[in-house]
């Protein structure tokens, strides 16, 4: 998550579920890798929503990992 604060684009703004990207060509030279070009129409979920989703499975995962390992080392 950038949180907005860097450069950087969220890959679940450009790679969600029915999203559509769509390169637009530049205005101005020498800008041809530039993010702000990018068209994204379509998406069936805000790429936002897909982001706390993916933290909150991240978490419940290391949670339960850690929790499991855990649990295994009392039974030695």
């Amino acid at each position: 998550m950038t949180f907005n604060i860097s450069v950087h684009r969220s890959w679940w703004r450009e790679h969600g579920p029915g999203c559509v990207r769509r390169v637009l060509p530049p205005s101005a030279h020498g800008m041809v890798d530039d993010y702000t070009y990018v068209s994204v129409t379509g998406c069936i979920v805000d790429f936002q929503y897909l982001e706390v989703i993916h933290s909150a499975v991240q978490i419940l995962l290391s949670v339960s990992i850690t929790f499991m390992s855990l649990s295994d080392q009392d039974c030695l």
